[in-house]
């Protein structure tokens, strides 16, 4: 079971639209953890879905940005708008083949609880 740091990504969509997505330091790399499955009871999360950041263009704010809206607090920026389907959407083959995206991968992560 992993321990990891937490990011904040400020990312743009393709319909325009700015938002910030949660992102974990894991094996070398960061990746967007755009939603976690709760496993409360055995005290772990598992990413329903990663997304290696270093495959787009950022930029690190350090320290911490200070802003409006979704820059606040975070971390990194990505430079240019990325496929809204690719977070929230249906992962396609397509968006498989396209980009480092991990599928329900098979990693948990500590939250409290019993660890059973």
């Amino acid at each position: 079971m992993a321990d990891s740091k937490i990011y904040r990504v400020v990312v743009i969509f393709d319909d325009g639209v700015a938002g910030s997505c949660g992102a974990i330091d894991f094996e070398g790399a960061i990746w967007f953890v755009p939603k976690w499955l709760p496993f409360p009871n055995e005290g772990y999360t598992k990413p329903e879905r990663m997304i290696r950041l270093d495959q787009f263009q950022s930029q690190k704010f350090d320290p911490q940005a200070k802003g409006p809206g979704p820059f606040a607090g975070a971390d990194f920026v990505v430079n240019d708008p990325l496929p809204k389907m690719l977070f929230f959407g249906e992962l396609t083959q397509q968006l498989k083949s396209k980009y480092a995206v991990l599928d329900r991968p098979d990693v948990k992560f500590r939250t409290g609880g019993s660890l059973n």
